[in-house]
């Protein structure tokens, strides 16, 4: 089973598919007995910090002018808009370390947010406190949605013909979530 732990870590590190995907499933299987609940959203939360950390140095070492010249000059491994780097400052000069456990629940924001914190200067201590005590609450709570989910199997299997329809609505239901989050972020944004 140690597999499973490092899964998660590499996972959180590299894979495009978001952790409101990942991690419920991961409690479902801590639930029927194959992961222990405390390894998963432990090895959740080192992948979400090794996942991070790079943007948090990046904004120490480049500073805001060469976060700004990065961005101009528009790599493609660079996913940042100007735009996003303009809001995740608003939001970190507004919020200070908050803005770092805001933003975990924000699939844009997430990562970008470690860049405004690095340029700041924010000290790596209490950034990584910041991001640790956002990442155990929000992962602990994605793989607690599919422990329950996974302590009651014998129930929701009753209403469903298979695992792989639950599965399949789960994703869904998520996706569904996700694209209302992210429409209606969007739409006020140009309100």
């Amino acid at each position: 089973m140690q597999t499973g732990y490092f899964g998660i870590v590499i996972l959180m590190v590299v894979s495009p598919v978001p952790p409101e995907v990942f991690m419920p499933l991961a409690g479902f299987m801590a639930a029927q007995g194959k992961l222990h609940f405390v390894y998963v959203v432990l090895s959740g939360v080192v992948g979400f910090l090794l996942s991070i950390f790079p943007w948090y140095i990046g904004g120490r070492i480049l500073g805001k002018q060469g976060w700004r010249k990065l961005i101009d000059r528009q790599p493609k491994w660079l996913t940042v808009s100007p735009a996003k780097l303009q809001k995740a400052n608003r939001w970190f000069r507004r919020y200070g370390g908050q803005a770092l456990l805001i933003s975990l629940l924000l699939p844009g924001l997430r990562n970008i947010m470690a860049v405004p914190a690095g340029i700041s200067g924010m000290s790596t201590l209490k950034f990584l406190l910041y991001t640790s005590c956002g990442a155990v609450s929000w992962l602990s709570l994605l793989t607690y949605t599919g422990y329950v989910l996974g302590d009651r199997y014998e129930l929701i299997n009753t209403y469903f013909s298979s695992t792989t329809t639950l599965f399949l609505m789960s994703v869904g239901a998520i996706a569904l979530c996700i694209l209302g989050v992210r429409f209606f972020l969007r739409r006020k944004a140009t309100l």
